[in-house]
């Protein structure tokens, strides 16, 4: 278990937002705080100088770890960072235990912790679910491995809330031990960051690491219709609650286009308002848990009747001579991709096309030759897609350079009631730093149309 004893020390590695947020927590506490970072540009930078300035704590390198006898108990380390990094390794030379920040924020605060995980879906529930949560009269925290949100370390400096509700990836989750949420959620497993996790077995384990220390008086919650999930579900301890879109399971099921939580109806699928119906998972999944915590249905129905989404997630932006402009631009990998496309009924002009994860794309290749009406390629992998589309026999496609081509291009494809979907299946780090600044750039273009 993680304790804060004054006068020790506490390593940190990567120096980004929440290796800020940390670092002064940890001052405030009289813990000594050693802090690394690859990029030395991070201290350099006009928003980290009054941080570094106060000289909070000692730049530490693989070289020269601190000549003293105050050893770091521990080192909280950026998830972006992966085994193979040289720090890492020195790390693991030195016999300091490595932790994730939800790791340590989660020992920190005292009231319950709902985590969210999962490849699809997770940040639209985690969201939904704080809404529902708030609209019922909770103080809760929500954020995590949200983008764009709040950090779990945020919560640090707040209040302390009834219910903490955070979005956790399996890089976080790979680096936990201890961290222990009430309620745990996967709202589904399909293959993803096989660039960091090798294999999908591996990929899977991380995943189910977050039902790892509950107890049973606990819950998790599965998707009943998701093979990787059910094929884990032995190893929980916890209560297990199911939610399914095709029938009847002990927890939230789908019966007569009406929601059910065991025998008793919920809401009509009428009340739901999102875009795209491969948000159903994550819609029954916040039910179940909302259910769990004894969310009267009234407040569940108000917020999901006003509840459209979150940003760059099947964003709709406009409707311009009457051609409709999605932004999904979050979607990074190809099953996601090729799930979005399918819950589309009007014709589809698509703009695809990123940096490669290691991910198959046949699935997605396989969904555009059967349901887009023209696609538009776009980024570092249009070569690899529009091989792949030919040899599928599908040759209604177009390679372009910049974002603003494939806007325009897929403007000149598109007719009247038809649909303009921006959405990669693949990373953005070909052309942009994130896939908020990716998806900022094709609703510009879009408003100025």
């Amino acid at each position: 278990m993680i304790k804060l004893i004054p006068g020790s020390a506490v390593a940190i590695i990567g120096i980004g937002r929440v290796g800020r947020i940390i670092t002064h927590y940890l001052m405030h506490n009289k813990i000594n705080v050693y802090a690394y970072d690859d990029n030395i540009k991070v201290f350099t930078a006009d928003e980290n100088q009054q941080f570094v300035r106060n000289v909070y704590f000692k730049i530490i390198s693989r070289k020269q770890w601190p000549i003293t006898n105050l050893k770091p108990k521990f080192a909280i380390v950026s998830p972006g960072l992966p085994e193979q990094a040289s720090i890492i390794r020195f790390l693991e030379t030195q016999q300091i235990p490595i932790i994730d920040e939800i790791e340590f924020t989660s020992a920190m605060v005292k009231n319950p912790i709902i985590a969210i995980t999962g490849t699809n879906g997770k940040s639209t529930a985690t969201v939904l679910l704080g809404k529902i949560l708030a609209a019922a009269g909770q103080n809760v925290f929500w954020g995590g491995n949200l983008a764009p949100g709040l950090p779990f370390a945020t919560s640090l400096f707040q209040e302390p809330k009834d219910t903490y509700i955070i979005e956790v990836s399996s890089f976080q989750l790979s680096r936990c031990h201890h961290f222990h949420p009430h309620i745990a959620v996967i709202t589904n497993i399909t293959a993803d960051h096989l660039d960091r996790h090798v294999t999908f077995s591996e990929y899977q384990k991380s995943k189910f690491r977050i039902f790892s220390t509950q107890k049973k008086n606990d819950y998790a919650i599965l998707n009943h219709e998701d093979e990787s999930s059910m094929k884990f579900k032995h190893t929980i301890l916890s209560k297990v609650l199911y939610f399914s879109r095709k029938q009847y399971v002990n927890g939230v099921y789908l019966k007569n286009n009406k929601i059910f939580f065991k025998n008793s109806e919920v809401c009509s699928l009428n009340d739901i308002k999102l875009f795209g119906k491969h948000y159903l998972d994550s819609v029954l999944a916040v039910i179940t848990a909302a259910k769990i915590l004894n969310i009267n249905n009234r407040i569940i129905t108000k917020v999901l009747r006003t509840f459209t989404g979150l940003e760059h997630r099947l964003q709709f932006l406009r409707q311009h001579a009457g051609i409709k402009y999605i932004n999904n631009s979050m979607c990074t990998n190809p099953v996601a991709a090729a799930a979005t496309l399918e819950s589309f009924t009007k014709p589809v002009i698509l703009i695809a096309g990123g940096k490669e994860k290691n991910l198959d794309p046949t699935v997605y290749i396989k969904a555009m030759t059967r349901k887009a009406k023209f696609v538009v390629l776009f980024g570092e992998n249009q070569n690899h897609l529009s091989h792949a589309l030919k040899t599928h026999h599908y040759h209604k496609c177009q390679k372009v350079d910049t974002i603003k081509e494939a806007v325009l291009t897929a403007k000149k494809k598109a007719a009247p009631d038809d649909v303009i979907l921006f959405s990669p299946g693949f990373a953005s780090f070909d052309k942009y730093r994130n896939f908020q600044e990716r998806g900022l750039a094709f609703s510009k273009i879009v408003y100025a149309i």
